[in-house]
């Protein structure tokens, strides 16, 4: 009997030196894996801290830079290949960006180009000349319409006006955005004749619109070489004998 208790108390005890054992060896790899997820953790940031060959900088440029970036690869682009061959996702490349980038500011090339028309000085833009007389003020818009024309090209504006005619540019209104930029300079020129009493008072946009409108025609489709004797015929033929009060 006291053999037994012996044999039994002595079992118990060995195994609970195991039990401790195995707990004991628990313990140390658990603290190997927690080392050793240090030590992983440790080496890959150490390892993003390093440069590569293949690490780039963070170019993304916005705003005024990127704007200005996109008009020059589209102005450049443009002169180098024409307006036929102009293309956004070539300028979009051109750019070093995406073709999106650009469609977040353009519809299509048609609108493109005006910007770049805008930024080059193109277009005619602010007040038009106050020489003192309706005719002398309507002379000058048509010198200098004549002026923009030649600076712009024969390529640029019949493309334009190709794309736009084709449905290439659907969202672009070029009848509409023709009509307002003629009538956004001549109607200042008007009314300063009406102010004068040189003038007749509401004068209809078609009647406003008309030197200009036949002035584009002549340089678009007639190939008028639109020296000074047409602009004046334009004008003492067709425009004035409407308005003059």
């Amino acid at each position: 009997m006291a053999g037994e208790e012996g044999r039994a108390a002595a079992g118990k005890a060995a195994g609970g030196k195991a039990a401790a054992g195995r707990t004991a060896a628990l313990d140390r790899a658990a603290a190997g894996g927690r080392a050793a997820a240090a030590g992983r953790a440790t080496l890959k940031s150490d390892t993003q801290a390093i440069p590569t060959a293949d690490t780039k900088p963070d170019s993304r440029r916005r705003g005024e830079a990127l704007e200005d970036a996109l008009l020059t690869a589209a102005r450049d682009e443009l002169h180098e290949v024409g307006y036929s061959r102009l293309s956004m996702k070539r300028v979009a490349e051109r750019a070093q960006t995406s073709r999106s980038v650009l469609s977040r500011r353009w519809d299509n090339r048609v609108e493109m180009v005006l910007s770049v028309l805008r930024m080059e000085g193109s277009l005619f833009e602010g007040d038009p000349q106050d020489t003192g007389s309706l005719r002398g003020d309507m002379l000058d818009l048509m010198q200098r319409y004549v002026q923009r024309y030649r600076g712009i090209g024969t390529d640029v504006l019949m493309g334009i006006i190709t794309d736009c005619l084709s449905g290439t540019a659907a969202s672009f209104d070029l009848p509409k955005n023709m009509q307002q930029a003629d009538l956004a300079h001549t109607c200042i020129i008007v009314q300063r004749a009406i102010d004068r009493g040189e003038a007749l008072p509401n004068i209809s946009d078609f009647v406003m619109a008309l030197p200009l409108e036949l002035l584009r025609a002549a340089l678009l489709i007639g190939g008028e070489p639109a020296q000074q004797p047409f602009l004046e015929q334009i004008l003492d033929e067709a425009f004035l004998p409407l308005v003059l009060a």
